[in-house]
């Protein structure tokens, strides 16, 4: 068993740490799955299929170990290791937009003229974020409208949010905006919401920053 032992963690890689690691932060998630509420168990079921790849790519590992110079495969593991972090930070990165507003709407028009990009600031390695203050109307220029990594956050106090999409004409120049506004919740106006989310409505608000710009 001690043998066997050895063969199974030394030389120690730096993927030997990661599976040690893993395994155990499996071992706690799939107890809290089966100990708390059933929303839980997302993290047993996310935590489990990436400890199973980690153990066949140790299996290699333990392979490589006995035909690559030690310190060569522990390079090796960490380049992959730092391009598979690269690669993920930058898939889940996002270009954000935050709005702390006092209002119960926003509006978001790509309509501006000049580079929006370069009002947002860094956040993290990849992601960028523009905060906005006191103000509910925005305007952007029409590259970001065209980006599927775009994030318009609402105020924190919304507790419900109602967001829609699409494109307005003005003098023959389709513009578009994004409207998000905050779920009312009155028994004694039941139809509000769903007028605020109609067509007429959304086309008064466009029409009269439009036209006030």
């Amino acid at each position: 068993m001690k043998k066997l032992l050895q063969t199974l963690i030394l030389p120690v890689t730096l993927l030997t740490v990661i599976i040690f690691l893993s395994i155990i932060i499996t071992i706690y998630f799939l107890y809290v799955a089966f100990t708390h509420s059933p929303e839980s168990a997302i993290y047993a079921a996310v935590s489990v299929p990436i400890t199973i790849v980690l153990g066949l790519l140790y299996t290699l590992d333990r392979f490589l170990v006995k035909k690559i110079a030690y310190y060569k495969l522990n390079i090796g593991e960490l380049i992959i290791g730092l391009l598979i972090f690269l690669y993920f930070a930058y898939q889940d990165s996002y270009m954000t937009i935050n709005f702390h507003t006092d209002q119960d709407y926003i509006l978001v028009l790509f309509d501006s003229k000049e580079n929006s990009i370069s009002r947002f600031e860094k956040k993290g390695l990849f992601s960028k974020e523009l905060n906005l203050y006191h103000s509910n109307i925005e305007h952007l220029d029409r590259s970001l409208g065209l980006r599927k990594d775009l994030r318009i956050n609402p105020p924190i106090e919304w507790k419900g949010v109602v967001y829609q999409e699409g494109y307005f004409t003005s003098k023959k120049d389709s513009i578009k905006y994004i409207y998000l506004f905050k779920e009312i919740r009155d028994t004694n106006r039941p139809k509000l919401n769903s007028i605020r989310a109609s067509e007429v409505y959304i086309d008064s608000l466009l029409k009269r920053e439009i036209k006030s710009k």
